[in-house]
């Protein structure tokens, strides 16, 4: 007699199963809950049962989740590292709940057909993973793969399930463009109170957003979202003008945030649509890479990088001095710039020592000062406060190896060529303007990846990993 499992693949036989579970469950909690005193084992059948609704209904809390993502603070957790609440919580909610997805088989319907994007998302986990096991720094890299999962595992596999139609899309947008508003609104008026200071962004922006950088980041990568929910009503009605008006509050959050790498990629975000809509992305990115590659020969052949090795004496921060700031800037004498390039350099030459696994993830900081050159040593070269790379990319090659920096930047340039190639294909106008958002604020947060770390920001890397999930839900439709 052949033993057969079709009979428990019917809804109705895993729904049977479930109940009864959830009787055995509770009969077993309530035993205990009255045998051992522990009034707390009441609460396990309740959070089964919630836990049972996120996986059949999970739609609104995620929303929420998203609509948290602007309001929430890092906070340090007792015998933890920092947490921002509440939405890392509810990520690791939605890691479970896609964990559970798996393994009851409703993930990956039968039929469904596998994207590249799919393949590059999951080669990037997995390459993750194993740079993890082979770290300098196990458990700094552990805690950075345990990151990534529960985004890539909220944001990208549970962020397609929810994506179901158009209509999430601008409700996803919705959820996190209001409390973005709210917040952008809170920190002008706090900003004002400040007289509207160069000195006081950083503190302005706090507790939210860790720096003034963030927040511009944040701000910026929105705007292009916010000019896409502008063309969805009719102008000057009641949604329009709300719209408009949060579009205005978010540039005005731009400019006041002083930060230079938002007012840069907000300036550079309409000519990005301008190529798209000719035809010139594509080309454009393939003449980038070549002008990068020249750069970098020349830069490296006979050592020709030390001729900008900055003066140590001249290598200046002008705090609360935004004239001084932006002119040391130009001239190559600003402290943060100039340390950037000490750090760059030390990243190049860890590539080049472990360029195949690199040092693993998070492991930049242990590592990178016996590789630095102290030609280009500044006055905050000590570095107190534990930043990083402050080049995403190059933070990845010297982590990751040449196989982990490459398939991040290779999985960048393939969405960006994809997302312009979409936008000539799709017929219906709403979705042109929506490609233009996405790709519009996917190279904001690009451009910051030069000069920041922000994928592991919560308010950036979300809207990072969401704007991919887009392009290629449109992408599904299309087909």
């Amino acid at each position: 007699m052949k033993f057969s499992l079709s009979k428990y693949d019917q809804p109705q036989n895993w729904r049977i199963l479930l109940l009864a579970a959830m009787a055995l469950l509770t009969l077993v909690s309530v035993y205990f809950a009255v045998r051992m005193k522990m009034d707390l084992l009441f609460g396990v059948p309740v959070l089964a049962a919630g836990v049972l609704l996120l996986v059949y209904d999970y739609k609104p809390l995620y929303f929420l989740m998203v609509a948290a993502i602007p309001i929430s603070v890092q906070v340090e957790l007792p015998g933890a590292a920092a947490m921002d609440l509440v939405s890392e919580p509810l990520m690791l909610v939605f890691l479970l709940v896609w964990i559970m997805n798996l393994a009851a088989g409703k993930q990956f319907g039968k039929n469904r057909r596998i994207y590249p994007f799919h393949i590059l998302v999951a080669l990037i986990l997995v390459w993750t993973f194993i740079t993890m096991v082979t770290s300098t720094e196990f458990m700094r890299s552990f805690k950075f793969f345990l990151s990534r999962l529960w985004y890539l595992a909220a944001f990208v596999y549970m962020g397609e399930k929810v994506l179901q139609q158009q209509k999430s899309i601008r409700t996803l947008i919705w959820a996190f463009f209001i409390p973005l508003v709210m917040i952008t609104l809170l920190t002008t008026f706090r900003h004002g109170l400040e007289g509207f200071s160069f000195e006081s962004s950083n503190l302005v922006a706090t507790p939210f957003f860790a720096n003034h950088v963030i927040y511009g980041a944040c701000v910026t990568l929105f705007v292009p979202f916010a000019f896409y929910l502008l063309t969805l009503y009719t102008p000057k009605s009641l949604n329009w003008y709300l719209v408009l008006g949060g579009l205005s509050l978010l540039l005005l959050g731009v400019i006041l945030s002083y930060a230079r790498g938002a007012w840069i990629t907000c300036f550079l975000a309409p000519f990005i649509a301008v190529a798209v809509v000719r035809k010139w992305l594509e080309p454009g990115i393939y003449v980038g890479i070549f002008v990068v590659a020249i750069g970098l020969f020349y830069l490296i052949n006979d050592n020709t990088y030390y001729q900008y090795a900055p003066e140590y004496k001249k290598t200046v921060f002008h705090e609360g001095d935004l004239e001084g700031h932006l002119s040391a800037t130009f001239e190559g004498e600003e402290m943060s710039t100039m340390e950037r390039f000490y750090r760059w350099i030390a990243a190049f030459r860890m590539t080049a020592n472990k360029p195949l696994l690199g040092f693993g993830p998070a492991s930049f900081n242990q590592n990178y000062k016996r590789f630095t050159d102290d030609s280009f040593r500044t006055y905050v070269s000590d570095n107190p406060e534990q930043s990083t790379t402050h080049n995403y990319f190059l933070m990845t090659f010297s982590e990751q190896g040449l196989i982990g920096g490459f398939l991040f930047l290779g999985f960048c340039l393939y969405m960006m060529i994809k997302g312009a190639r979409l936008y000539h294909r799709v017929s219906s106008q709403e979705k042109k303007w929506l490609i233009l958002a996405v790709i519009m604020s996917e190279s904001v947060i690009i451009l910051h990846c030069f000069l920041n770390e922000l994928i592991e920001v919560d308010k950036v890397g979300a809207m990072f990993w969401l704007g991919w999930v887009i392009i290629h839900k449109l992408e599904v439709w299309e087909d």
